[in-house]
C-alpha cells in the first residue's frame, strides 16, 4: 500500500511552476488575451444576433466608418457585428469538436498503447487508414455524406482529429508503461482502469494540452475552409470563412469585407499556436529528465 501511495504522489506532482512560467512567457501574454477576447465575443454573440442580420440599404458595401466601424457587406449588414456573432462558431469548433476528438482519441490511444497485441494492431491500422487522407479531403467527405451545416461540420472535424489524438496518446503510453512506477502499481494490484486514470493520464495531461491547442487551430482552419466552400455554417448564421468567401466577390467595391474576418481567423489561429508553443516550453522546463541541473 505504501508503494501505491508513492506512485500516486509521483504522478500528481504540483503543476504551479508550469502556470507561473506560462504566464511569464511573452507568447502566452499575447495568446491568452486574444483567446479571451474571442470567447467574450462568442458569449456576446446572442446580444448582437439581431444587429448582425439587420440590413442598412442606404449603406451597401461601405468601408469602415462611424456608423459601421468595419463597414458593411453586400446586403448592408454590419461587418463588426457579424464577426462578433461568428465567433461563437469558432469557439464551438475549438471546444466541442476538439473536445470530442480529445476524449475519443485519448480513450483509443490508452487502450491500444497499454493493451498492445492484436487490439493495438487493429486500432492503429484503422487510425492509419484515416490519417492517410488529407485533412480537408476527409472533412469534405464526411460533410458530403452528412450534409452541410454547423453540426455536421463539427462531426467531420471531430472525425478528422480523433485519429491524431489516438496516435499521440498511444506513443506516450508505450513509453510510460515501461516505467518503474507503472510496474509498482501493477504489482500492488491496482486495477487497469484505475492505473490508466490515476497514473497514466496525469502524465499525459501536458502533452494533450499542447496538442489540443495545435488541433484547435487546425480545426478552425478546417471549419473556415468548409464554410468558404459553402459546406459549413449555412446562412443566415455568420461564419468567418463564409464572410471571406462572400467578400471575394466584392473586393473591388469593399476591401474590408474579406480582410477583417480573414484577420480574425489569422489572429485566432496564431493565438492557439503561440499558446501551444508557450505551454510546451513551460512543461519542458518543469520536467527534471529534460533539465538535469534543476
Amino acid at each position: 500500500m505504501a508503494t501505491d501511495t508513492t506512485v500516486t504522489a509521483t504522478t500528481r506532482e504540483p503543476r504551479r511552476p508550469v502556470l507561473s512560467r506560462l504566464l511569464r512567457d511573452r507568447r502566452a501574454r499575447f495568446a491568452l488575451p486574444m483567446l479571451s477576447a474571442v470567447i467574450l465575443a462568442a458569449a456576446a454573440s446572442p446580444l448582437l444576433d439581431a444587429r448582425s442580420r439587420a440590413t442598412d440599404t442606404d449603406r451597401l458595401l461601405t468601408g469602415p466608418g462611424a456608423v459601421h466601424p468595419l463597414g458593411t457587406d453586400e446586403l448592408g449588414r454590419d461587418v463588426l457585428a457579424r464577426i462578433i456573432d461568428g465567433a461563437s462558431v469558432t469557439v464551438a469548433v475549438a471546444t466541442v469538436a476538439v473536445g470530442v476528438a480529445l476524449v475519443l482519441g485519448t480513450l483509443l490511444g490508452l487502450i491500444a498503447g497499454y493493451r498492445g497485441g492484436w487490439l493495438d494492431a487493429l486500432l492503429m491500422r484503422a487510425v492509419d487508414g484515416l490519417l492517410a487522407f488529407p485533412l480537408l479531403v476527409l472533412a469534405l467527405t464526411v460533410v458530403a455524406a452528412l450534409g452541410p451545416g454547423l453540426r455536421n461540420a463539427l462531426i467531420a472535424i471531430a472525425v478528422v482529429a480523433t485519429p491524431r489524438f489516438a496516435r499521440v496518446v498511444r506513443g506516450e503510453v508505450l513509453s510510460l508503461r515501461t516505467r518503474e512506477w507503472v510496474s509498482a502499481a501493477q504489482i500492488v494490484g491496482v486495477p487497469t482502469w484505475a492505473l490508466l486514470r490515476r497514473h497514466l493520464l496525469p502524465h499525459l495531461a501536458g502533452t494533450l494540452g499542447v496538442f489540443a491547442a495545435l488541433q484547435a487551430s487546425t480545426a478552425i482552419i478546417a471549419e473556415a475552409s468548409l464554410s468558404f466552400l459553402g459546406l459549413g455554417v449555412q446562412p443566415p448564421q455568420p461564419s468567418w470563412g463564409a464572410m471571406v468567401a462572400a467578400g471575394t466577390d466584392h473586393l473591388d467595391a469593399s476591401w474590408s469585407l474579406s480582410v477583417f474576418p480573414g484577420l480574425a481567423i489569422l489572429l485566432t489561429i496564431a493565438a492557439f499556436n503561440l499558446l501551444a508553443d508557450a505551454l510546451r516550453d513551460a512543461l519542458d522546463a518543469h520536467r527534471p529528465d529534460l533539465n538535469p541541473g534543476r
